[in-house]
């Protein structure tokens, strides 16, 4: 239910909240959202064991979120150049990535120390400061108000839906007449449900394996993923911004795909007699374990996100026109609402038939092959433009 309050705004919102950013000042919109964000949490302040009021505000911060989100990365293309748009995503991502991380380590100190209703007041705090930093933006120019807005203000609920819908049509045309946007568009929708149906199934397999309390799993698991994403942003970043963009994620596909077939096979490997006889010449801290070989995948599943993440958000900033770049952003978390959905219900009930393992496998072959069909298809658009 919880899943529920949560991605419906996102399914529902999302675009319409792209729509409402490429009219708006960016800024504006991120500032109110933090702060409105920061008031409603005081609400679970004041009341943090009573279910109906985390579910609404659940909902609340939600539907905020799906108007805030649009107007984030696209701020992007406004504070630096066209040729810093890599490295800029890549500290993005560093942000983004490296706040997750933080938000692991502090989690059940900041719970333990200040109880649950401290740890709301603290989270509030950290959106007031969110909004702080938000206020020092540079001004972003605010675009010509188009039909929308007068929709929006002016007009009946007919017209709201033909504006909505005209929107909707002209992005989908969009994606299909600009080369890469939709190929970057369709990897960054992959590889966030990839994450969430990993978040959904990997946690409860995992904790069979390392015989580890359910709440030191986050920081076993999503710890290293989010330190990998975070080293594999600032390289790219630095060293690899020059280099093809669709190479570099095509490279994180298929360590996306081998991650997944590893973990299952995490006992087995193991037990190899190799590994066995290699071990006593290993340093305590580098011996083979299966301990130590979970915390190496999930440092590379987190490589491989960002290796998709960083450059496919550098190609949509670059290709995709200023006034376009919200409903894109909208429409891609929204469509990452509703394709996550159904997986994730599916994906437990099919896990408890075959067996998580046998679904982790079958993700990662189905994973391999789309990277083998965009090499075979990059290869044949490098043929065509020799």
């Amino acid at each position: 239910m919880l899943v529920l309050t949560i991605l419906a705004p996102q399914i529902f919102l999302s675009f319409f909240g792209g729509v409402v950013a490429d009219t708006k000042n960016k800024k504006n919109i991120l500032v109110f959202g933090n702060f409105a964000r920061s008031i409603a949490l005081l609400i679970l302040f004041v009341r943090p064991y009573s279910l109906p009021v985390i579910y609404f505000v659940t909902l609340v911060v939600s539907v905020i979120t799906q108007f805030y989100v649009p107007a984030e990365a696209p701020l992007i293309p406004h504070l630096t150049k066209k040729k810093y748009l890599v490295a800029a995503n890549s500290i993005f991502g560093i942000g983004l990535f490296g706040s997750i991380l933080i938000g692991y380590v502090l989690a059940g100190p900041v719970i333990n120390g200040l109880g649950r209703a401290g740890a709301f007041l603290f989270l509030s705090g950290v959106f007031l400061l969110a909004a702080f930093f938000a206020l020092l933006i540079p001004y972003v120019p605010r675009l010509k108000k188009r039909d929308i807005v007068d929709a929006l203000g002016f007009s009946n609920v007919l017209k709201v839906k033909k504006s909505i819908r005209d929107e909707f049509s002209e992005s989908a045309k969009l994606l299909r007449s600009k080369s890469g946007v939709g190929s970057a568009f369709f990897l960054l929708i992959f590889s966030q449900v990839i994450v969430l149906i990993l978040a959904t199934l990997v946690p409860g397999y995992a904790k069979t394996i390392l015989q580890v309390p359910a709440e030191d799993l986050s920081i076993l698991l999503f710890a290293p993923a989010a330190l990998g994403m975070i080293i594999a942003a600032l390289f790219f970043g630095s060293i690899f911004q020059k280099s093809d963009k669709q190479k570099i994620m095509t490279i994180g596909v298929f360590i996306s795909g081998i991650v997944l077939l590893l973990f299952p096979l995490t006992s087995r490997i193991i037990s190899r007699d190799f590994v066995q006889f290699l071990n006593p010449f290993l340093p305590g801290f580098l011996k083979i374990n299966v301990y130590h070989f979970v915390l190496l995948i999930a440092f590379f599943a987190g490589i491989a996100n960002a290796l998709i993440f960083v450059p496919s958000q550098a190609i949509i900033q670059e290709k995709v026109p200023e006034n376009f770049r919200s409903k894109i952003y909208g429409l891609l978390f929204a469509l990452i609402g509703a394709f996550s959905l159904f997986p994730i219900i599916i994906a437990g009930g099919v896990a408890d038939i075959f067996g998580v393992g046998t679904v982790l496998v079958c993700m990662g072959i189905v994973i391999i092959l789309i990277g083998i069909i965009r090499s075979k298809i990059l290869l044949f658009k490098l043929k065509l433009g020799q």
